[in-house]
């Protein structure tokens, strides 16, 4: 099977876009910046695509190394993220409309950062394991 990913500078090229806009988005969600509000939801808007676009070029990116693990850690990241998603998905079932609502927003850009935290979590443990062989 053929592998579709991304040359390896587009990694940090996601990360660039990722990290500043994840950080953007917390500051926005959690009301310590409050802009007018034509401009404040094209930048909502802006930060959610960036967020999502910065994720996706960060986890379908070439590792250095890329070998079977590697697709392995990427498959089993894959199915995790989904499970965690699906569970939280699930229990929303229980939040009233107003929490709901603020679950939906999250729920925009969720499935990418739980990807892109259980795979970089999963990938550091397996160059620290395997820098522990050598």
């Amino acid at each position: 099977m053929k592998n579709l990913l991304l040359p390896n500078l587009f990694r940090r090229v996601g990360w660039i876009i990722f990290a500043p806009a994840l950080l953007w988005g917390i500051i926005r969600y959690a009301g310590l910046v409050n802009l007018p509000l034509e401009s404040g939801i094209l930048i909502d808007r802006l930060t959610i695509a960036s967020i999502n676009i910065g994720a996706i070029l960060i986890v379908a990116s070439k590792e250095r190394w890329e070998d079977e693990m590697t697709r392995a850690i990427r498959h089993a990241s894959l199915l995790n993220a989904l499970y965690i998603y699906m569970l939280l998905v699930v229990s929303s079932i229980v939040l009233d409309q107003s929490d709901f609502k603020h679950f939906m927003l999250v729920n925009m850009v969720l499935f990418p950062i739980i990807y892109v935290v259980i795979f970089s979590l999963e990938m550091r443990r397996y160059h620290r394991m395997s820098r522990d062989e050598e």
